[in-house]
């Protein structure tokens, strides 16, 4: 077992998601100012946003999606065990790889990236408001904390998968 079980990285980071619902919602900039977003950025190379100075109609939309995501996450989160190891052992790798994809998307295909435009004379692409410093932030982290949690619940399926063979010897003993 982990120093953090599962379910309290879970709620965690359906906290986070709620918390950052509200500030998206009320003061984008605090988020968009962050130094974790601003150090990933330029280390990246990445542009930073510079349209979130006050809450606006994506932004409240942000808002609504991360409120959303939160809230589903925290009702799953107090499933049973054996549904819930289940449950989200079926969701983290799809989401791993949304966010795998939207980071990698953010970083390769940016101006002077691997797979994008050369100069900025080029023609502009299709998920360009997608490549900066605020997406890829948002999708590296979450995406080092799903790992974590997926580790962490392969784990957790291991020792209930043992507790239950030890039952089950238990009940055949007792036969």
């Amino acid at each position: 077992m982990g120093l953090i079980s599962t379910w309290t990285m879970i709620r965690t980071l359906s906290l986070f998601h709620l918390t950052a619902a509200y500030l998206f919602l009320t003061n984008p900039r605090m988020l968009v100012d962050q130094n974790v977003v601003f150090m990933l950025g330029e280390s990246m190379r990445l542009p930073h946003i510079t349209t979130m100075d006050k809450p606006s109609e994506a932004s409240a939309l942000l808002a609504i999606i991360l409120a959303f995501l939160g809230i589903s996450d925290l009702t799953a989160a107090a499933m049973e065990e054996g549904i819930a190891i289940q449950y989200w052992l079926a969701i983290v790798p799809v989401r791993m790889t949304f966010l795998f994809v939207i980071s990698g998307y953010s970083y390769l295909f940016k101006q002077g990236g691997l797979f994008g435009p050369k100069t900025a004379l080029s023609k502009t692409s299709i998920g360009e408001p997608l490549q900066n410093s605020m997406v890829f932030s948002w999708g590296f982290l979450e995406l080092a904390a799903w790992f974590w949690i997926f580790t962490s619940l392969r784990e957790e399926r291991r020792l209930l998968a043992k507790r239950k063979i030890e039952e089950l010897k238990a009940e055949q003993d007792s036969l």
